[in-house]
């Protein structure tokens, strides 16, 4: 009897330490960058991608080329975020949001991220 309490409550322990382990979208382990998105690349084949730029205005961002949008993003630390396909279709540029990435960058400027979670706070 005490060899199958023992096992019980080994097996439960064990459960609940798994359970809090390898969850990439557990906010608590994620870095956040808060941002305004200027840029949305759609890809077919593989994942979208956001450029976010943090304190962007609609002026910053308006009537502006891709290559402009990159030196802006370059001068104010922001990134690209890659998301899965058709996770997040109702983003826009302008769209005021909160990325969680787990620390990996690409060497690039801007840097290349991958986006755990998003929070989408306004338009």
């Amino acid at each position: 009897m005490k060899r199958i309490l023992l096992f019980a409550i080994t097996f439960l322990i064990s459960i609940i330490l798994l359970a809090g382990c390898g969850d990439d979208t557990n906010r608590d382990n994620l870095e956040t960058q808060e941002g305004t998105i200027v840029e949305i690349k759609e890809n077919e084949d593989s994942w979208d991608q956001i450029l976010i730029v943090p304190n962007a205005t609609d002026e910053d961002i308006s009537d502006k080329e891709d290559d402009e949008l990159r030196e802006l993003a370059q001068e104010n630390d922001g990134a690209y975020y890659g998301l899965e396909p058709g996770k997040y279709e109702e983003l826009e540029v302008g769209t005021h949001v909160t990325a969680y990435w787990n620390g990996d960058q690409t060497d690039s400027d801007p840097p290349q991220r991958e986006a755990k979670d998003m929070d989408i706070s306004s338009k």
